[in-house]
């Protein structure tokens, strides 16, 4: 769900992405304007764990997790800037395209690479809500990036551990047999 103005193009990529990788269904719900009460005027930056709770707050659909994606920078008070935030083991997570369209030096990244990210983070903060922790396997899509440089060295995948821990998680929910 779009939280706010997000290239459709991006949703459409996210939504086959990640259903191809998870194989349960996915769909894309209507956008909703961002809540002004989550914008801090000092920081510039909006607080991803309010976020958090308007996605709950708002969505009346029967949908199994829902990741909102917006296109403004968050942070939570203890980081100077978050890429996404999810509830562990939870229904929501957000993610925002803001600083992975960036890298340190200012350039844009190829496109390939901007999707490539995001359905990382996306990926990474589904796996939240599914019950995964940070996995210590740097490559793994559960190790924590708390930059681009780290972000860019994991695969578009979850490591072995992951992978059979996501299994047992969606297996337990009766999402696959």
């Amino acid at each position: 769900m779009a939280l706010g103005p997000i290239d459709p193009e991006i949703l459409r990529r996210l939504r086959t992405a990640i259903a191809k990788i998870l194989s349960l269904p996915v769909r894309v719900l209507r956008p909703k304007p961002l809540p002004l009460h989550t914008y801090h005027v000092v920081r510039q930056q909006y607080h991803s764990t309010q976020l958090l709770a308007y996605l709950l707050a708002e969505n009346n659909s029967e949908a199994f997790r829902i990741l909102g994606i917006t296109a403004v920078d968050l942070y939570i008070p203890i980081f100077t800037f978050v890429f996404g935030e999810a509830q562990l083991d939870g229904k929501a997570a957000i993610i925002s395209v803001a600083r992975p369209r960036g890298d340190t030096d200012g350039v844009m990244p190829p496109r390939q690479v901007y999707l490539r990210r995001l359905i990382q983070l996306s990926l990474h903060e589904l796996g939240h809500t599914f019950g995964l922790g940070h996995c210590r396997q740097d490559a793994c899509l559960m190790g924590f990036s708390a930059n681009l440089e780290k972000l860019d060295r994991k695969k578009l995948a979850f490591c072995e551990y992951c992978q059979v821990l996501l299994a047992d998680y969606l297996r337990d929910k009766g999402l696959i047999h």
